[in-house]
């Protein structure tokens, strides 16, 4: 017998109290009477306080429950899981009565069956050529034996029968197998071969050096494997383009090296393809592998503009003081950290929030922050706030922000928001609709008027046309805005112009937001009526279902600008653009003198020099922590610095093309100046002193750190700020252990990622070290992969035997019941032999 609680036994004290009472009852009965009634009373106590307990009897359950789990990954043979199939078929035959089973597929995630025949027609339809690669993109084995696991009913002994070539892409297995001997689960094993087809990989690209000089030539070692003898090509790539080959002949199950020279001819962060074209292949997807080389050479700046032909007259003057400059239009912003670290300095000359995502500027924020990268922003129609930079993590690295009160000489607003606030807006996009409009309308000035109108299948006046002075009221009354009903945007377009036709206001402007489909009307009168009474319209397009044509239609009539856009984030961007573009405040066109008003660096050996004339710029006002170098006469900044974390931020109000910049490229200055600004903000790191050995082995990036100092004794007691970036901007904290005098060690675990930029900063001397890790290809498609030892170890696995050596289960039986009610009936004769 078991008892399941022990607490209740403290209750057996109460057999004091009966004992006591017994001793001093004045009870006059027969002696053999009374010490029956107590003895029974006491068992009663007894038998009760055991109930408590809940105590059980135990039985050896001899019945099993067994899960068949299948990979069905690309990296196994489809005719390995048939025969696999057939093995399960044989097992389930050999259960006994009582046993009971379940079938689960695996690989980038786990799928039920109800019988072998369904796995059989899954892989018929594959053979046919029905695709489902995103499904079999990898081997999720330890997330597939840990969803298994709950599958389990209670009271049957556990076995987990794994078919699989043991291939783990995603978790650490070993630790997972631990878990699973803890909870009594037995797992055996039977081996699916890997992909007989033809099959070619590159392994790996090492460069002889991590680190070379411009011109310098680099030997490029390009591991490769086979599942048999192929033919090929290796092929190393630069930016697309081929710069080095040769014939390779790769041998079945061993790996083969090949070594390349190639010349370091792109200074910063340049990265090289290794590239296999083998004769017979099945998965061309492993074909290719990467690495970084950091070349020294002439300092790197990457500027985005419009129109890049405009900034040609900049770069060339750029490029005769040593400076190379590489101009790329809209959606030219790398989408990576390593992309972004090639360049030693960004330059945004004429490009708005709305073609980066938001990604991408937390990106650029990490670029300067933690990577120390410079970032310049050059005034133009399409920057700052006019830009929808307000509130961006790009303007948190900028010296100077888009907030400043508008000038009283300049129009008042009216600005009517129509916001789409239909069912399919529900969750995020409603959330940023509010954000955006707040955002509009901080930057209006009190001057102005301001009215919301959500609309559904009928509209919804959020707020009437009222005074920004209200700021406030304005604001808890777009908190009201919710997502309901279906699209009707027609009736919301009169409502606002009815509002917009009673306003005195000089500047009547509408935006309208729709994520849907609307009923047919006369969009095109209306929105020329509107034009008419002087007002204009811009139209959002949010999402695939949006009525694109319609609302470019209505912002090409409306004498407005259409936007489009697929992601809620950007919304808030497209909104503080619009308003400031609406309100006709943000720029100054004229002849302004330029003035010297700080000291820095960058303006040495131009004191008392008078600077060109600028023909226009863009008001912005400075940040508090920022140092303002150059102003325009009327005292409005134009040239701004600021350190931010590791890097730095340079504001420019004006630009460097014939609009705004043409004085100072005729004058001869533009190249020296700007080559001297640009060099103040490039990214400086800083690896004096600083050497790292690193390899891979097992999914983990092991790094062995040696520091010394200027005199070349060792650095001991490093304060470590080490941060590996994934793709996808999520940062991961690295440890960095002391193993000896200026020794070190840190390992970055590469288990489901792809692409890491490791950062290691020595703290206490501003030493910067930056590495890459890139896996060109899913570990699905690697041929170089090893079968855990927890796998290896694992017992075989027999049809005839399929309950062999299991975990036996003890079921427990209660008999709580039973000790209540002997206990019930004690105490019932106790009190009757008592009363007798």
């Amino acid at each position: 017998m078991q008892l399941t609680f022990y607490q209740p036994l403290l209750w057996l004290l109460a057999v004091l109290l009966l004992v006591v009472g017994y001793r001093l009852t004045l009870v006059d009965r027969p002696a053999k009477l009374m010490l029956a009634s107590f003895l029974l009373r006491v068992a009663g106590v007894i038998l009760l306080v055991l109930s408590m307990c809940r105590p059980a009897l135990t039985s050896e359950n001899e019945n099993v429950h067994v899960v068949f789990l299948v990979d069905v990954s690309e990296s196994v043979d489809v005719d390995g899981v048939r025969t696999a199939v057939e093995k399960i078929e044989a097992g389930v035959d050999a259960l006994k009565r009582g046993d009971s089973h379940a079938l689960f597929a695996f690989a980038n995630g786990i799928r039920a069956f109800e019988s072998p025949d369904e796995v059989t027609a899954m892989l018929d339809q594959w053979s046919q050529g029905i695709a489902d690669d995103q499904f079999r993109s990898a081997s999720r084995l330890g997330d597939a034996l840990l969803s298994t696991r709950l599958s389990f009913p209670s009271g049957k002994a556990r076995r987990i029968v794994l078919f699989s070539d043991g291939k783990e892409t995603r978790r650490d297995l070993d630790a997972v197998v631990a878990l699973l001997r803890k909870e009594d689960i037995d797992v055996v094993h039977a081996e699916i071969p890997s992909l007989l087809r033809p099959e070619a990989s590159v392994v790996s690209i090492e460069p002889s050096t991590p680190n070379a000089f411009e011109g310098e030539v680099v030997r490029m070692k390009v591991r490769m494997a086979a599942n048999q003898s192929i033919e090929g090509t290796l092929r190393i790539l630069h930016k697309g383009v081929s710069v080095q080959e040769k014939a390779v002949s790769l041998t079945a199950e061993e790996e083969t090296t090949a070594e390349l020279d190639v010349d370091m001819n792109t200074p910063g962060d340049s990265l090289w393809v290794a590239e296999l074209v083998p004769r017979e292949d099945y998965f061309p997807l492993n074909n290719q592998a990467k690495t970084t080389v950091r070349v020294s050479g002439k300092p790197r700046v990457l500027a985005l503009h419009q129109k890049p032909r405009e900034m040609r007259p900049f770069g060339r003057a750029l490029k005769e003081q040593g400076v190379e400059m590489e101009t790329r239009s809209l959606n030219g912003l790398p989408e990576s950290m390593e992309g972004l670290l090639a360049f030693d300095a960004i330059v945004l000359a004429d490009i708005p929030a709305t073609s980066l995502s938001v990604r991408q500027m937390q990106l650029l924020k990490r670029y300067v922050t933690d990577f120390g990268g410079g970032l310049a922003m050059f005034g133009s129609e399409d920057s700052f706030g006019l830009g929808g930079y307000y509130k961006t993590p790009v303007e948190e690295v900028l010296p100077l922000i888009s907030r400043f009160e508008k000038e009283k000489e300049k129009p008042s607003l009216a600005m009517m928001l129509i916001i789409d606030k239909s069912g399919s807006m529900s969750g995020a996009p409603i959330a940023l609709a509010r954000q955006a409009a707040k955002a509009a309308v901080e930057l209006l000035s009190p001057r102005d008027e301001v009215g919301v109108i959500g609309f559904d299948s009928s509209p919804q006046v959020i707020t009437e046309l009222r005074s920004v002075s209200e700021r406030d009221t304005i604001m808890s009354l777009i908190d009201t805005l919710a997502a309901s009903g279906g699209t009707n945007l027609y009736p919301a377009m009169i409502a606002g112009k009815d509002m917009l036709d009673n306003t005195a206001a000089k500047i009547k402007h509408m935006i309208v937001l729709s994520d849907g489909q609307t009923g047919g009307a006369d969009f095109q009168g209306l929105t020329q009526s509107l034009v008419d009474n002087g007002v204009t319209v811009s139209t959002v397009a949010l999402g695939s279902g949006a009525a694109r044509q319609l609302m470019a239609s209505i912002a090409e009539i409306g004498r407005g600008r259409y936007y489009e856009t697929m992601d809620p984030a950007t919304v808030p961007q497209i909104f503080t653009k619009e308003t400031m573009q609406a309100s006709k405040s943000a720029i100054k066109e004229d002849i302004y003198g330029v003035v010297q008003v700080g000291d820095h660096p960058i303006l040495s050996g131009y004191e008392g020099v008078e600077l060109p004339f600028v023909l226009g710029f863009v008001m912005t006002e400075p940040k508090p922590t920022s140092q303002v170098l150059l102003a325009a006469e009327t005292g409005d900044p134009l040239l701004a610095f600021a350190r931010f974390g590791l890097g730095s931020g340079l504001a420019y109000a004006s630009d460097m093309t014939e609009r705004w910049g043409g004085e100072w490229l005729a004058s001869g200055e533009a190249g020296k100046f700007w080559a001297q600004a640009f060099r103040g903000i490039f990214r400086k790191e800083d690896a004096q002193g600083f050497f790292v050995k690193d390899r891979i082995e097992d999914e983990t990036w092991s790094l062995e750190i040696a520091r010394s100092g200027e005199d070349q004794s060792p650095v001991s007691r490093i304060e470590w700020d080490a941060r590996a970036l994934d793709a996808n901007g999520k940062e991961i904290d690295i440890a960095v252990t002391e193993t000896g005098l200026g020794r070190y060690r840190a390992e970055v675990p590469l288990l489901g990622h792809d692409r890491l930029t490791l950062r290691l900063l020595d703290k206490g001397h501003d030493k910067l070290k930056v590495l890459h890790f890139n896996r060109a290809y899913p570990r699905e498609y690697a041929l170089d992969s090893k079968v855990p030892e927890s796998i290896q170890s694992m017992p075989a696995y027999a049809a005839s035997a399929i309950t062999d050596g299991t975990i036996p289960v003890m079921n427990r039986h209660s008999i709580a019941h039973w000790f209540a009610l002997l206990g019930l009936a004690c105490l019932f004769f106790g009190i009757v032999l008592r009363r007798v």
